[in-house]
């Protein structure tokens, strides 16, 4: 197995991944062209991190996020809020309820500052034939390994709360803590996690 850093020729396999992975989530269903703008904003952007694992040259698991969120969404907002408003454009047309829903996504820097930090993972998925084998264990690994060569030493994310056990005990046993729970305007129940890290890149349990 082998962890490395994620390059443009990697994109599709990433977003084949997420679409596999994340099935009924808003970001799958805004579609391919949004994700695709997401994810290679990780790439373009200094205070992205996007890794990959790779198993015999197959792309089996990604996990990608900033060390500024804020400063993050403020540059998405100002180079490509339009392209992301026309990718967004033909599942608005599906369903024109998600409108409220899709401009906090597009302007999202005001929700960002009442996160427990400054960094901050916002994406990790593993191929579904590998779940269970340790993948996420070594990207989250390497994230961490990541955000303290960037001397960034706190980190958050965020997932459901309710019907998550698997995920959640995934990062519990990992080290992370519940550092606040809330409801999303859509009534979603979530968990955001704070990890601390020490010299070395480890989670401080």
């Amino acid at each position: 197995m082998e962890i490395r850093y994620a390059n443009k020729k990697d994109i599709h396999y990433i977003i084949n991944i997420h679409l596999k992975s994340f099935n009924n989530f808003f970001l799958t269903f805004l579609g391919k062209n949004f994700l695709i703008l997401l994810y290679n904003a990780f790439l373009d952007e200094k205070t992205g991190i996007l890794i990959l694992a790779e198993n015999q040259k197959k792309i089996v698991g990604f996990v990608g996020g900033v060390t500024n969120q804020s400063g993050f969404y403020r540059n998405l907002v100002k180079k490509n809020v339009i392209s992301f408003a026309w990718a967004s454009m033909s599942a608005f047309l599906k369903r024109p309820s998600i409108a409220p829903r899709l401009l906090r996504a597009l302007f999202k820097v005001r929700e960002s500052k009442k996160s427990l930090a400054d960094a901050c993972l916002m994406s990790i998925a593993v191929a579904p034939e590998l779940s269970g084998k340790g993948v996420g264990k070594k990207l989250l690994t390497a994230f961490c390994k990541e955000l303290n060569e960037r001397k960034y030493f706190q980190f958050c994310l965020t997932t459901d709360a309710d019907k998550n056990d698997i995920v959640n005990h995934f990062y519990q046993d990992f080290g992370l803590k519940v550092g606040r729970t809330f409801v999303t305007p859509e009534g979603r129940r979530m968990h955001e996690y704070l990890g601390i890290l020490d010299e070395q890149g480890n989670i401080l349990r």
